[in-house]
């Protein structure tokens, strides 16, 4: 039995940690946040809660699919309201309906780590790999020593991943090429609203030349109004978030509340409550080959985003690629 890190606690550092810990082998996430689940972001505002990372999950029956459906079901909701572009509702583009959790998206992450038994490492930058006697050390940016591994899965975002990979020399190689991936970054806009009608849809996506990218109702997610108050999400585009991603708040909403008003009326430029959200690696703008990444046989793999832009359910794939690659280097030694 191998003693293993998984280095992030989003998507396909879960993927990688469930499928480690099911073939027997001990499995310690590391995760540099105060919560699971990367960008499958939640936080409470009030008596509500509102999803400020993906705003939901769009299922095509792959791994994730099997995961959400084999946990406990009570929190989660289909959502029924179809997602369109501006103005005008349509069928959701997967042809099943997308899916979010009451209790937020984060839900899902939680309820993942704890079916396989584990508890996360939060709060844990890890900023440092060395090589050691039988395996790989890990340190955080504190300077602190936090074990030595048999073996490493790196799941962070690319700029992340590159700069730890670097300090081992199995990893240069892999550093190298996730060098120069770029991310698009993400403003994030949540708000209440006092709506006189409900929309008559979950979300609505933007087009190529419009300032918000995404815009969506959190009350479809089965989470009831508070006191007549909907909370809305909005995403500015790449292309906007990334001229404003340093200035002020105040520089983000006089751009983004006119821009939501138009899509959802109501109050949107006087809300009740709002917060700006800022996603530095919101979305890779390029990929790395899997196989170029983690040459067969390695113990220091990497997985996530910078390996394919298909999406959840292929993140999540991701992460069980890279604990594969690892069991077969174990079987192979």
């Amino acid at each position: 039995m191998a003693h293993i890190a998984v280095i992030g606690a989003g998507l396909s550092g879960m993927g990688a940690a469930r499928r480690l810990v099911r073939a027997d082998h001990t499995v310690t996430v590391f995760e540099k946040s105060r919560g699971v689940g990367g960008r499958m972001a939640s936080r409470r505002v009030g008596d509500t809660v509102i999803d400020h990372g993906l705003p939901a999950l769009w299922l095509d029956g792959g791994a994730l699919s099997e995961r959400v459906r084999s946990l406990p079901s009570q929190a989660l909701v289909e959502i029924s309201l179809p997602v369109g572009g501006r103005g005008e509702g349509v069928t959701c583009d997967s042809g099943a309906p997308p899916v979010a959790y009451r209790p937020g998206l984060t839900t899902l992450a939680k309820m993942i780590l704890s079916d396989a038994g584990i508890s996360p490492v939060l709060s844990a930058r890890i900023a440092i790999m060395r090589p050691a006697s039988g395996g790989i050390e890990l340190g955080d940016e504190q300077g602190n020593g936090r074990g030595v591994f048999d073996a490493v899965v790196v799941s962070a975002p690319a700029p992340q991943a590159a700069e730890l990979l670097a300090t081992h020399p199995d990893g240069q190689a892999a550093a190298t090429l996730l060098g120069d991936v770029s991310y698009a970054p993400a403003l994030v806009v949540a708000l209440g609203v006092d709506l006189p009608a409900r929309p008559p849809w979950f979300g609505v996506r933007g087009g190529p030349d419009d300032a918000l990218s995404w815009v969506g109702v959190e009350t479809a997610k089965g989470r009831e109004a508070v006191d007549g108050i909907v909370p809305v999400v909005a995403h500015l585009s790449p292309g906007v978030s990334r001229d404003l991603y340093d200035v002020s708040e105040d520089a983000v909403l006089e751009v983004a509340l006119p821009e939501i008003e138009k899509i959802i009326g109501g109050s949107a430029l006087t809300p009740d409550w709002v917060q700006v959200k800022r996603w530095r690696y919101a979305r890779p703008e390029s990929t790395r080959d899997f196989a170029a990444l983690n040459p067969r046989g390695s113990r220091l793999m990497v997985c996530g985003d910078a390996t394919t832009a298909d999406g959840a359910e292929a993140v999540y794939a991701s992460g069980i690629a890279a604990a594969n690659g690892l069991l077969a280097a174990f079987a192979g030694s």
